[in-house]
């Protein structure tokens, strides 16, 4: 996770092994591992209004990246 204070902006990142090598499957994945455990709880505690949510997804040389974004107002 990271946060940058100065634009209220979270990133949450998770990072998955694509033993089949279906990157999309395996990015989707991952972004519902961070949906599911709620790893945005603390970055919304520490005031962040904007998370982005990165989901990774590895298979030999090749990767795939799928991005949520997600805007909370106080």
């Amino acid at each position: 996770m990271v946060e940058i204070d100065d634009e209220d902006i979270g990133i949450i990142i998770e990072v998955k092994y694509a033993d089949n090598a279906d990157l999309e499957a395996t990015c989707r994945k991952a972004l519902e591992q961070i949906e599911e455990k709620r790893y945005d709880e603390r970055l919304l505690d520490a005031g962040m209004q904007t998370i982005f949510k990165f989901g990774i997804a590895c298979y030999g040389k090749r990767c795939r990246v799928m991005l949520m974004e997600k805007k909370y107002y106080a």
